[in-house]
């Protein structure tokens, strides 16, 4: 099962829910059901409080099954979340009326894909794979997660989604099984992520 929660993404550890079967480490506002091993649009100011590596046991394991099908990834499609329904009212709803917009795992995107440099895209999903780029799922007390990027893809008839949250600094991919969250770490968020796909382009 793969949670739909439009609601503040505030859950410290993971949370597992596979085949019925779940193990809790603490849930906030709205069930975020993770699948398999640790599965699961943006925030201004940032809320962002982690630091804590993924730990061994379910987090990093969880990663790296993540990490094994975006480093197949193919055809991927950029998709701009729309303005942030809590820190941008006015706007979120003058463009929910005047833009064509897609529904992805919760959130409104623009419908028109970003246009982004192929070597970007890579760049941006080889990060994914690259377990440093991750941290443990910190507690965000102020934070409303919203996406500023969707990468989609598909697997034959799977749909495989990463979302990026920059104000809570945030990763989450779906697929399948459900969806895993995770924190964007400092020196991927700062020294790569941002500069490849700059936050201004998703406040336009």
């Amino acid at each position: 099962m793969i949670a739909e929660s439009a609601g503040p993404c505030v859950t410290s550890g993971v949370v597992w829910a596979f085949m019925g079967v779940m193990n809790i480490a603490f849930v906030s506002k709205g069930l975020l059901a993770l699948a398999l091993a640790s599965f699961l649009p943006s925030c201004a100011p940032s809320c962002w409080e982690g630091g804590i590596p993924l730990r061994s046991g379910g987090e990093a394991e969880a990663q790296a099954l993540a990490a094994a099908e975006v480093k197949v990834a193919h055809g991927v499609t950029v998709y701009r979340g729309l303005a942030h329904p809590q820190n941008q009212k006015v706007l979120y709803a003058h463009q929910l009326k005047t833009v064509t917009h897609t529904h992805i795992h919760g959130f409104e995107f623009f419908s028109q894909p970003a246009q982004v440099d192929p070597k970007v895209v890579k760049d941006v999903l080889n990060l994914y794979v690259d377990p440093t780029s991750h941290q443990a799922l910190s507690i965000k007390d102020l934070c409303h997660f919203h996406p500023d990027y969707a990468f989609v893809w598909k697997t034959g008839s799977e749909e495989h989604v990463i979302q990026i949250c920059y104000g809570c600094h945030e990763w989450r991919y779906f697929c399948n099984r459900g969806a895993l969250c995770t924190d964007i770490n400092e020196p991927a968020y700062f020294d790569k992520l941002t500069k490849w796909l700059p936050k201004s382009t998703a406040k336009e």
